[in-house]
């Protein structure tokens, strides 16, 4: 008989395995979130679909997996899971700095820091140094990358976790090989390639040895330059890290037109950036657009060269302008305040049993325990403080009523427990699927409710059509063989209405007839 006890096994295993075996700590992490579902352990499934949204991210599949984490974290917020929040928000952070999204990425490492106020966690303090390094070496800043990555090294020196020195030391290495400190860089990478071994890392080993490869590279060592790169590709393509088989590629490439194979360049720079561009590896895509370009400007295809440079400068401005210099410093003042509360740890005792009974009662109040998104009396509070804060309607305003088609009959062939799990994945993917002012509620059974301000008509109706797209196309197989879930969209705008109420019958109607007229339909 499966116990709870057996549900933390099973995920404390799909963690130890998560950066060495990503399909079997995929495996474990569904089973115990299958588990979780049947011996309604909250705590237990929420960590069972954070852990299976960070080996998808670190698969390349970006967007289920942040949806998964994402989803999570409204979960541990919820059942006050604080031993979970930092985590969630780390990996949030570090998925999206893979991807570009530099902002989300701040956001969510500076409430990584936010979350040291909840438990007394040294290594949040590091992560958030690690993670403002980041942005900065993304900024091509590597002095100031350097400066944080050091400061996480001198805070960790009572560290026990060799995956987090790993992780510090490669970051480390990275900023003094663009820094030019080519020695430097070699001691602390294989420094680093130690760590990773010791906890058998297999993201950080290869980590270590294409940074390596780099360094021995740019000091005209061709043939340990290959031998290291292959090496990091070879483990990346083993544990299915798609995001470092395209950057082994692009260093592959850098050697090949390093020895004038300009042929051989063009094809490792071309297969990098067809990965790059399959998981949304932006920093990545305008470094192979350069590349590429200068490879084949090299062959005398100009035309091409010209085009793709022109999108490597489009693409790299693009993310310079996100995580501005005053956003980058704000970090640094949290960092600096976070540093001051673990040295007096006592603060942040103050009034906690006082928050700790608010939080609880406005979660029991306005959320659903489900699916962590707001219930109908949490929709009608902050809808209702939406219209007074806007009296004369001037701003557009759009809901949406959606309804899961065919649900009785999801229920009555798998279960209510398999219907369970259909509807928090379908909370997951509208909740990952909407702007953050937007607000998305679970109505009553199958039924979701969404309000999105300064929307109406047309970019309404491209929202409503986009979230179908992602609950139809979403792997429902994955849940259950065979399993098909498709959503109806009734869509309404503010026409001067005195209440809501107007507006939530309006979308009702409409969705009646989205149903009336075949379901898996969008009808304004």
């Amino acid at each position: 008989m499966t116990t709870h006890q057996d549900i933390r096994n099973l995920n404390q295993r799909a963690r130890a395995l998560s950066r060495e075996h990503s399909a079997e700590a995929l495996a474990c992490a569904q089973q115990a979130a299958m588990y979780a579902i049947t011996l309604k352990d909250e705590l237990g499934f929420t960590e069972a679909i954070f852990i299976q949204g960070s080996v998808i991210a670190l698969q390349g599949n970006f967007d289920e997996g942040l949806s998964l984490m994402r989803h999570s974290l409204y979960m541990a917020n919820l059942h006050q899971a604080k031993f979970l929040i930092p985590d969630c928000l780390q990996e949030i952070a570090r998925a999206s700095y893979t991807i570009g999204d530099y902002d989300n990425a701040l956001d969510a490492w500076a409430k990584c820091l936010d979350a040291a106020l909840e438990i007394n966690a040294q290594d949040i303090y590091i992560k958030g140094q690690i993670g403002l390094g980041q942005l900065y070496f993304a900024h091509d800043d590597f002095y100031n990358a350097l400066n944080h990555h050091l400061k996480a090294r001198d805070y960790a020196y009572q560290c026990q976790d060799k995956a987090v020195l790993a992780a510090i030391e490669i970051n480390i290495g990275a900023d003094q090989f663009e820094l030019g400190q080519l020695d430097n860089a070699k001691n602390t990478l294989k420094q680093a390639l130690v760590y990773a071994q010791e906890v058998h890392n297999l993201e950080y080993q290869a980590a270590a040895m294409g940074t390596l490869g780099s360094v021995a590279l740019a000091e005209g060592d061709f043939p340990l330059a290959r031998s290291l790169l292959e090496r990091a590709r070879g483990i990346n393509q083993s544990h299915d890290n798609r995001w470092g088989e395209a950057h082994n590629l692009y260093n592959l490439g850098l050697l090949a037109r390093k020895e004038v194979r300009i042929d051989a360049a063009i094809d490792y720079f071309s297969q990098a950036l067809s990965a790059a561009e399959n998981i949304g590896a932006a920093h990545l895509i305008f470094q192979l657009e350069f590349a590429l370009s200068d490879a084949l400007e090299q062959r005398g295809d100009y035309v091409t060269a010209l085009k793709l440079h022109q999108q490597g400068y489009q693409h790299h401005y693009q993310l310079l302008r996100q995580a501005s210099p005053q956003r980058l410093h704000i970090m640094e003042a949290k960092l600096d305040a976070e540093k001051t509360r673990l040295e007096n740890a006592t603060l942040r005792e103050l009034n906690d049993q006082e928050r700790k009974a608010r939080q609880q009662s406005e979660h029991i109040a306005s959320q659903d325990p489900l699916t962590g998104l707001f219930n109908r009396r949490g929709f009608e509070l902050r809808s209702a403080s939406l219209l007074v804060s806007n009296p004369e309607h001037r701003e557009p305003l759009a809901l949406l009523m959606l309804d899961i088609d065919y649900f009785k009959a999801i229920n009555d062939r798998w279960g209510h427990l398999v219907g369970d799990y259909a509807l928090r994945q379908v909370a997951a993917l509208l909740k990952s699927g909407c702007r953050q002012d937007d607000l998305v509620c679970r109505w009553g059974g199958e039924e979701f409710i969404i309000l999105l301000p300064s929307r109406n008509g047309m970019p309404a109706r491209d929202v409503a059509e986009r979230l179908r797209r992602m609950v139809e196309n979403w792997s429902w197989d994955k849940i259950e063989h065979e399993l098909k879930i498709t959503i109806s969209i009734g869509v309404t705008q503010f026409q001067n209405d005195h209440s809501l109420t107007q507006m939530v019958q309006r979308a009702d109607q409409n969705l009646y007839r989205a149903k009336q007229a075949g379901r898996n339909l969008v009808v304004c």
